[in-house]
């Protein structure tokens, strides 16, 4: 009896080990090691926010965007309603990290006079720089006749006080043959841009750019930051998408381009501050058959989904019986990888992607510093939810966030001029000594520090604040977040961290 229980033991260790190596074998094979964190967690069809009855999707469309719009660090989602007749509301939805909070009554609303079927693109971005992302609308009025209307967050409401829009023109920009518009900061000043594709017909493209200067947007002009005599925008339409992709702290473009027969690629146009490059045809991603690009159209966004502080880009691929995946192309910096296609999240039945075609944003609706995915579903006969796919990436540490936790670990030692050390600092010696500790060396005066880095003003942890002239500034600190910062102050005080006081100029050196 004791042998042949121990003959069956063997035999049962045999086959697990051979279970275990085939595994082990086609995760070679195929490239790719899954890991947990390659994941999105999808927790409930239930959703962040529902209704049975009384939300009719359909009068949202497309007109869906997601940022932080009361500035809380969680990404929240706002939708222009079409109520007929001119009567308009925006809709957001708050992010409590968990759920989303909804008021019906909208954020700004009017009666009559906006018809939001006017409306050729919807994008939500920080246009003035206040740290609270707000919304803008390419209108058109017809025959030419195009304006971009701007509705401010003041982080519970949207003010709408300019009808003329931040950029308007009588004629000659005509917003249907807008191909996809794109929020980001194109030019790296610290003020989101807006950025549109334009189709000029038979393969001639051009991708036009609205600078901010927070309070209006400057037009490049129609030769815009990129053209092309052999590019038709029509392939990429609904698969457009923006996102700092290599990492340089300035906004790039992703097209998702179809060939035709299954075959695709991902070209990418990285910004220069001024103009874009194009990676070429072949992109940064590309297969000759396979991946037909239609069955992502209007379910691809852009988003930092591993948290490297690269963007990424998902899709949401409809495999036609309510199967579905979301696909995710991970930057490298310089090229995409994407290594697995059974995809992040995926059902082989239950999930009709057609049902949130148009309505698919990116943010990180948690606030774990992972981008997530919202979805708005039609149930039919006006039944919503918006469902959430929350990633499982661990997001890699902010060195921002870092200095701060090292800088505050010098609170209270005393003020020395012209101190560079933990016996004592002055102002720029603090700055040098933190700095320094995570690789970058930066000079001991302020004069010379501000020449470092970008000018930003929608403020992260790490940021430095000059005070005085901006060319030669007479104190610099270190913004640590919710409106404070860390200084060494004067003669006979310490190092501390106070509320902030106005400053002249702030410059990022962390991309």
């Amino acid at each position: 009896m004791y042998e042949r229980e121990v003959l069956l033991m063997k035999k049962i260790f045999t086959n697990v080990l051979l279970v275990g190596f085939l595994v082990f074998i086609s995760a070679i094979l195929y490239g790719h090691s899954v890991q947990a964190s390659d994941s999105f967690t999808y927790a409930s069809a239930n959703g962040w926010w529902s209704t049975p009855s009384g939300y009719d999707v359909n009068n949202v469309g497309s007109r869906m965007v997601s940022g932080d719009f009361n500035g809380d660090g969680k990404a929240d989602v706002a939708t222009f309603y079409d109520y007929g007749n001119g009567a308009s509301r925006i809709h957001v939805f708050t992010s409590t990290g968990s759920s989303f909070d909804y008021s019906s009554n909208g954020w700004w609303s009017t009666p009559s006079g906006y018809t939001a079927s006017r409306i050729a693109a919807v994008v939500a971005g920080d246009f003035n720089g206040d740290g609270k992302d707000d919304i803008a609308a390419i209108y058109d009025y017809g025959g030419g006749q195009t304006r971009i209307h701007v509705f401010i967050s003041t982080g519970k409401s949207f003010s709408y006080t300019d009808s003329n829009g931040w950029w308007s023109t009588p004629s000659g920009y005509t917003a249907s043959r807008i191909t996809g518009a794109l929020a980001g900061d194109f030019n790296g000043d610290g003020k989101d841009d807006i950025a549109t594709m334009y189709d000029y017909g038979n393969s001639e493209t051009r991708i036009h750019v609205f600078t901010s200067t927070g309070s209006s947007f400057n037009y490049s002009g129609p030769s815009g930051w990129w053209s092309s005599t052999g590019y038709d925008s029509n392939r990429v339409k609904g698969r457009i998408v923006a996102g700092d992709f290599n990492g340089d702290g300035k906004t790039d473009i992703a097209a998702m381009y179809d060939y035709g027969n299954t075959a695709s690629r991902i070209h990418v146009f990285t910004s220069t501050g001024s103009s874009f490059n194009y990676s070429g045809p072949n992109g940064w991603w590309s297969t000759p058959s396979g991946y037909d690009a239609n069955k992502v159209t209007g379910r691809l966004v852009a988003g930092d989904f591993n948290g490297d502080k690269k963007a990424d880009i998902a899709a949401m691929y409809d495999y036609g019986n309510t199967a579905s995946r979301i696909h995710v192309f991970t930057s490298t910096g310089s090229s995409f990888s994407y290594t697995n296609s059974n995809g992040w999240w995926g059902v082989s039945s239950g999930y009709d992607a057609n049902r949130v075609t148009g309505r698919v944003v990116a943010g990180d609706f948690n606030g774990d510093g992972s981008a997530d995915i919202a979805a708005f579903y039609d149930y039919g006969n006006t039944a919503s939810r918006i469902h959430v796919f929350t990633s499982n990436a661990v997001p890699t540490p902010n060195k921002g966030a870092q200095l701060v936790a090292y800088a505050r670990t010098f609170i209270g030692v005393p003020y020395v001029w012209g101190g560079t050390d933990p016996s004592g600092f002055d102002c720029s010696g603090l700055v040098m000594y933190c700095y320094a500790h995570f690789g970058v060396n930066l000079p001991h005066y302020t004069g010379d520090q501000v020449k470092y880095g970008t000018v930003v003003t929608n403020l992260q942890p790490g940021d430095l604040l000059f005070f005085g002239s901006t060319s030669d500034p007479y104190h610099v600190a270190i913004y640590s977040g919710n409106g404070y910062m860390i200084e060494a102050p004067k003669t006979g005080e310490t190092v501390h961290e106070t509320p902030i006081r106005s400053y002249s100029i702030a410059k990022r050196i962390f991309n």
